[in-house]
């Protein structure tokens, strides 16, 4: 990557400038768009959409099977509304499809749904969200489980894909992933009126966080060891439950101290089952959500990392230097100068930017974080890309893309000299700093 790096000393002013405008216009104009990419996309494939797609895992009561909890989540933002005199509609099909990682399809679930509304900003929401959930068994094993989302209006589509690893789960004892559970009315695979939380974030009035964790065990005494740390690795909380088991499962919830769980804004809780001479581990991660700081944010420090792509040097010197008690008043001073919409709740600009950081950490990783690769550092500054050309060669080891931005008539070319998935931008571009 070090061909690449080019120092801010080394830009003219008026490259400077102009490059700082086309940031600003790019987070701009890129910041309510819904598409994603992937640098494995073809030319012709569609763009990936920010729907949310979560699957949890728990154990069944009646068999040895997993039951595999799947939800997909579309936020009104994300679909084409088509105004028809005093109304907007959307039209959109979701899908989840099951396969063995090796075999056939097991199961597939298809809604077809239409979204009417009068308001054209509840057209555009990002809070008004449509839930599908479905339910698969299986038995321990490998497998994929995938979601679609197609809009049908302009026919844009996206897949997401998970592999779920149960094959581990072949033994007497498993522990499963635990989660969250939050409240919203309805049936949604758990107690009545409990749902998965989705994203792990918690609003500053906790009431009572909720780790739900379930397992296969023989009948018989067991012990649930949880230990909360906060993002120090320093231990909050610590606490043994033993329990007795009659079957050959168990489902059990785990109430956080509320003091404990409003510690800091990010904290990791383990949970180590033992039965016998057998212990399984798992962990689960709580994020704080604080008035004025992304969700997508779980340490200051690191944020203010992430912010080098936009900081001008002297204040990346005052933010980097600061003291941790500082850092956070001079972040939210940086941001509040910035808030499109002052007087709200939320942030826009900066809820924008710190989501593209998490996606560009979690589709653009080499041998350095997805955040401080070219591709990453690109899609942070300018969202998505209006079109996407992929050329591959494996014959001549040669692998290229071009993401195309219409709206501020730029294109960037990026190539992977390997084929392991190391893009580098082809021409220099501004980098904030050396890394």
């Amino acid at each position: 990557m070090a061909g690449n790096i080019r120092r801010t000393d080394l830009v003219p002013l008026q490259v400077k400038q102009n490059i700082k405008k086309l940031i600003v216009v790019g987070i701009a104009l890129c910041n309510f768009l819904p598409a994603q990419i992937n640098p494995n996309n073809r030319r012709g494939e569609e763009i990936i959409r920010q729907y949310g797609f979560s699957i949890y895992s728990v154990a069944d009561e009646n068999s040895d099977s997993i039951r595999v909890l799947s939800y997909v989540s579309v936020p009104n933002h994300v679909l084409q509304f088509i105004k028809s005199k005093d109304r907007f509609a959307a039209e959109y099909e979701a899908t989840i499809t099951l396969k063995r990682k090796k075999g056939n399809q097991i199961g597939r679930r298809n809604w077809s749904n239409t979204l009417k509304t009068n308001d054209y900003i509840e057209s555009t929401s990002k809070k008004i969200i449509t839930i599908h959930h479905h339910e698969f068994k299986v038995l321990p094993g490998d497998y994929i489980i995938s979601a679609e989302v197609l809009d049908k209006d302009s026919n844009d589509s996206g897949v997401q894909t998970k592999e779920l690893k149960y094959s581990k789960h072949r033994g007497g004892l498993a522990l499963y992933t635990p989660f969250l559970v939050d409240y919203l009315s309805g049936d949604w695979g758990l107690e009545e009126n409990e749902i998965p939380m989705f994203q792990n974030v918690m609003g500053e009035k906790i009431t009572r966080a909720t780790v739900f964790v379930s397992g296969k065990i023989k009948p018989g005494p067991y012990i649930l060891d949880v230990t909360v740390s906060n993002s120090k690795k320093k231990e909050l909380w610590k606490k043994e439950f033993q329990s007795e088991g009659e079957n050959n499962y168990f489902h059990q919830r785990i109430i956080i101290p509320d003091d404990v769980a409003k510690q800091g804004l990010r904290k990791k809780i383990d949970i180590v089952l033992k039965q016998g001479n057998d212990k399984e581990t798992e962990s689960v991660i709580l994020s704080l959500s604080r008035v004025g700081i992304s969700h997508s944010i779980t340490n200051i420090a690191q944020a203010v990392e992430n912010m080098r792509y936009i900081l001008h040097d002297d204040e990346w010197k005052k933010l980097s230097k600061a003291k941790d008690t500082d850092k956070e008043v001079l972040f939210l001073e940086y941001w509040e100068g910035r808030d499109p919409t002052p007087g709200t709740p939320d942030n826009e600009i900066m809820d924008e930017y710190f989501s593209r950081v998490n996606y560009s950490n979690g589709n653009f990783k080499s041998y350095m974080p997805g955040w401080k690769t070219d591709m990453g550092m690109i899609y942070i500054l300018f969202g998505p890309p209006d079109d996407l050309e992929v050329y591959n060669d494996p014959m001549s080891r040669l692998y290229s893309q071009r993401w195309h931005y219409y709206r501020i008539n730029k294109y960037f070319d990026f190539i992977d000299e390997n084929g392991f998935g190391d893009y580098r931008l082809s021409t220099p571009f501004f980098r904030g700093r050396t890394w």
